[in-house]
């Protein structure tokens, strides 16, 4: 198990996101998790999703939330408060929220395994147990903000993570399961690629708003991106830049149920988002840290 409570407090912004690389992995996995059991949801809702894809998707976020457990388990939020000013108390219940989350997931495997679709209350238990951990790492992360504006930044910034990573991980999987069955309607993969860039555009203006709340920041956004200048660029590229260029054009082309040239894009997305989100997380610790 990883411990920082006997660690020296240290200012270097690399040796920041080095040891807190371990939490920032965690709620990449929690947030993909959290963010694709909520957009699979809507999905749902909206119609067009087979039940072989409910089937596919609800192992997948159930083992992605097994990882998260892993990855929680071995290196809890709490060890970290020598380094960040995070909340010890909602902090330590992030492991049993992680656990729980995966239980529940698991019983809405075997209950839509067991059925053509899950029961509403299967879905209505998955998305409370998702909304329960998102709200768990916003309070642990609340401390870190300098003012309650900088508390709600944080929360819309793990929101948006979470839509990012979720609607962008759904959209590349359905994209995969169109190419197996192309006759479907493409009315929910124009969904999830509008979720996505809905998201990706709210959260390129709101995370550099709450690099700017925290609470040793200078209240000054280019103060806190200049932190670590290279972290900062390479999260614009990863986490904006270039999944907005390829959940773009991957728009028009599901439009032309060119289902092989959008799925194509997503994964491209994904590839960018994936790291640029990490990055984006560091960012966070730096900058909390300084």
């Amino acid at each position: 198990m990883l411990l920082l409570d006997s660690a020296p407090v240290t200012s270097c912004h690399e040796c920041v996101a080095t040891l807190t690389l371990p939490l920032a992995l965690f709620l990449l996995l929690a947030e993909s998790t959290v963010g694709g059991v909520a957009t699979v949801a809507y999905l749902r809702l909206t119609g067009g999703l087979t039940g072989g894809f409910l089937k596919f998707i609800a192992v997948t976020y159930a083992i992605l939330a097994a990882l998260a457990f892993l990855v929680v388990a071995a290196a809890p939020p709490g060890s970290y408060h020598r380094l960040l000013a995070i909340n010890q108390a909602a902090a330590g219940t992030l492991t049993f929220l992680q656990g729980l989350l995966v239980i529940v997931l698991l019983v809405h495997v075997a209950v839509i395994w067991r059925r053509q679709d899950a029961s509403i209350a299967s879905w209505a238990l998955s998305v409370l147990a998702s909304a329960l951990l998102l709200a768990g790492i916003t309070a642990a992360l609340w401390p870190l903000a300098g003012s309650l504006l900088g508390g709600a930044a944080i929360a819309a910034a793990v929101a948006l993570s979470a839509a990012v990573l979720g609607a962008a991980t759904t959209g590349m999987l359905l994209g995969h399961w169109y190419l197996v069955t192309p006759a479907l309607t493409n009315a929910p993969l124009l969904r999830a690629i509008g979720v996505l860039l809905g998201s990706l555009v709210l959260q390129a203006v709101v995370l550099p708003l709450t690099l700017g709340e925290l609470a040793h920041s200078s209240r000054s956004v280019g103060s806190a991106l200049s932190l670590s200048p290279v972290l900062s660029v390479l999260w614009a590229l990863g986490a904006v830049i270039l999944p907005l260029i390829a959940a773009g054009l991957a728009l028009p082309t599901c439009r032309l149920r060119s289902f092989m040239s959008t799925t194509g894009l997503l994964y491209l997305a994904m590839i960018a988002i994936l790291p640029g989100q990490l990055l984006g997380q560091l960012l966070v610790f730096i900058v909390a840290a300084a």
